[in-house]
């Protein structure tokens, strides 16, 4: 099976194999959904639970490829701002999430509303729900189950919510309702949520861009996503080389990706927009001919002078920057020092 990439506007292409199913090791039931008393935060209390629960929505988010927000909007809508009794000590359970088959853990049982579609109308049962040793672990276990499944019998359930498939929050939001849910209109509360609270602030940054990037390291691994739960591909793009992406993301860590399309990523990491100065943190080794050095310039750009110094081959040297200039990486080596990329082999740190 083969995989193609544009590259300047020819078709470079690469092999690799179709993206192996995510395995699915997580049981959960569907969970229904309470009304919170205020969908925004207009009391203290509530501005705390957003400040306590945003930086394990990320974390999470960030490892399984998902929205912050939503995860948030969810803690806030089913727990009623962390005061439920499912979402208090010792249960902290912030989602609802049922026992579930294959759930080992401790237990409790409580009344909670379900809609009932035949009825039209929501009506009250008694669940068994599963207890946690932290709000960390109540959003770890729902991420798991966003990103693996309901079960092992449709491990992509949820995929409509994961970061690659969509372009903003309202489309995993969307995706969820009918399938996480039971409420017929859970997206639109969730948005709600979302919005008032400008939740959208701790999710990553999605932008469709039409770029040319080049490898400014010695080679680009490739990734099936860009997300925690990616796997190298097997397939490098090589130095100097560039090619044409199509989406931009960057991450809460702050880290970049690109798509270059049919499920392969490559990091800003190994790639750069040609002419962008970026940070890089490398070693670059000196391969040209032996007895002989390269120039150090002043600018990468067209109007480089020539410095009068030289480094010589099978040396190494630290780099800070990098740019693409003339369809090929320059590096900086410190002040106003430039290399060019062809003749060095870069390892990044």
């Amino acid at each position: 099976m083969k995989k193609t990439l544009a590259f300047l506007g020819l078709i470079s292409t690469i092999g690799g194999t179709a993206l192996a199913a995510v395995p699915a090791n997580v049981q959960a039931a569907t969970v229904n959904v309470a009304t919170p008393t205020t969908t925004y935060a207009t009391q203290s209390y509530q501005q705390d639970f957003v400040n306590k629960i945003k930086a394990y929505a990320q974390k999470c988010a960030l490892q399984y490829g998902l929205y912050p927000s939503v995860q948030m909007a969810q803690a806030i809508l089913e727990s009623d701002w962390g005061r439920s009794q499912l979402a208090l000590a010792p249960n902290y359970n912030l989602f609802g999430i049922k026992k579930g088959e294959g759930w080992t853990g401790a237990t409790v049982t409580m009344p909670t509303q379900e809609w009932d579609a035949n009825a039209g109308k929501y009506v009250t049962i008694n669940a068994q729900f599963r207890k946690y040793p932290s709000f960390f672990e109540s959003f770890t276990d729902n991420a798991k189950k966003l990103r693996l499944g309901p079960g092992s019998w449709n491990p992509q359930y949820y995929k409509g919510a994961w970061l690659e498939n969509t372009t903003s929050y309202k489309d995993a939001t969307k995706a969820l309702t009918g399938t996480y849910a039971t409420d017929p209109n859970y997206n639109t509360k969730l948005n709600r949520v979302i919005e008032q609270n400008n939740l959208a602030q701790y999710d990553p940054q999605i932008k469709t861009v039409n770029k040319v990037v080049a490898v400014a390291a010695s080679s680009a691994t490739i990734y099936n996503t860009f997300t925690g739960v990616r796997k190298a591909t097997g397939q490098t793009l090589p130095q100097n080389s560039t090619w044409r992406v199509n989406r931009e993301v960057t991450l809460v860590d702050g880290s970049t990706w690109y798509d270059l399309g049919k499920n392969q990523w490559a990091s800003a990491g190994q790639v750069v927009v040609p002419g962008q100065t970026t940070p890089f943190n490398g070693v670059a080794t000196v391969n040209y001919v032996p007895g002989y050095g390269i120039a150090i310039w002043n600018k990468a750009t067209s109007d480089r002078t020539f410095t009068g110094k030289r480094l010589t081959h099978g040396t190494s040297w630290r780099v800070f920057k990098k740019t693409v200039v003339d369809g090929h990486a320059w590096y900086k080596l410190g002040g106003d020092q430039w290399i060019d990329g062809q003749y060095v082999i870069i390892k990044a740190n």
